[in-house]
């Protein structure tokens, strides 16, 4: 039995049974002629990433603070409410009193 070394580099090329050698390398890319157009497509994806994310930064701090405000309402919205049901249980307990002197009064006529 004979090792292949060069097997990871063959590819099927659409017969069965047979396969085309490839040459060794990181596989097909894009390639330009120019460096500079890379670089200058690598730059503009680069510069409209960061606009991107700044946006998004911006977004995420706007939402920060709006989030804030609806903390601080909720805290003001159930001290209100526990301030309410307080005020509720006195109304209560005077009716009940008042119900309990009015069958006191009944009773006693």
């Amino acid at each position: 039995m004979v090792a292949n070394d060069t097997a990871g580099n063959l590819t099927h090329c659409g017969v069965p049974g047979m396969f085309v050698r490839t040459p060794p390398g990181p596989g097909p890319l894009l390639q330009f002629n120019n460096h500079q157009t890379v670089k200058t497509m690598e730059d503009t994806d680069l510069q409209a990433l960061m606009a991107r994310l700044e946006l998004l930064i911006n977004r995420v701090e706007q939402l920060k603070g709006q989030n804030g405000l609806l903390l601080a309402q909720e805290k003001t919205w159930r001290e209100e409410r526990a301030h309410l049901i307080e005020k509720n249980e006195i109304a209560r307990r005077k009716v009940e009193s008042m119900i309990s002197r009015l069958k006191a009064l009944e009773q006693d006529s």
